[in-house]
């Protein structure tokens, strides 16, 4: 019941916030306080591509809450992710005094999926 309760919460924001970002770059740059370094539109398409993946993550998320055989790899996939996003950060944060309201609250939430998807990544018998 735990794992459900977590991969829904999960996958609800990642699906959601995916999206967003996949049909709404803008609203997402706003959200984030990114603006466009570029007069091209690569920079909707970099959004768009990233924000798909997004969308799939959290529709895998939702999906193995009925598919069993699936959430290990689901939070195998949210660990190597979250975890990846935590370690760009930190350097950020270092390297580019980017450490704000904004970028915290971004860091508090992509730690707290990674501490759970890894969690149960790691503590969870599951039967294939």
């Amino acid at each position: 019941m735990l794992d459900k309760i977590i991969l829904f919460l999960i996958g609800l924001e990642w699906f959601g916030f995916g999206v967003l970002g996949l049909f709404f770059p803008d609203i997402i740059a706003g959200l984030l306080g990114v603006t466009a370094y570029s007069e091209s539109n690569l920079y909707l398409n970099e959004t768009r591509a990233l924000y798909a993946f997004f969308t799939i993550i959290g529709m895998m998320s939702l999906i193995s809450i009925l598919k069993v055989n699936l959430r290990k790899k689901v939070y195998l996939t949210f660990t190597i992710l979250m975890g990846s996003f935590l370690v760009g950060r930190l350097f950020s944060f270092g390297l580019d005094n980017s450490f704000d309201g904004t970028s915290a609250m971004i860091f508090l939430n992509e730690f707290i999926v990674f501490v759970l998807a890894y969690w149960r990544y790691t503590k969870r018998e599951f039967i294939f």
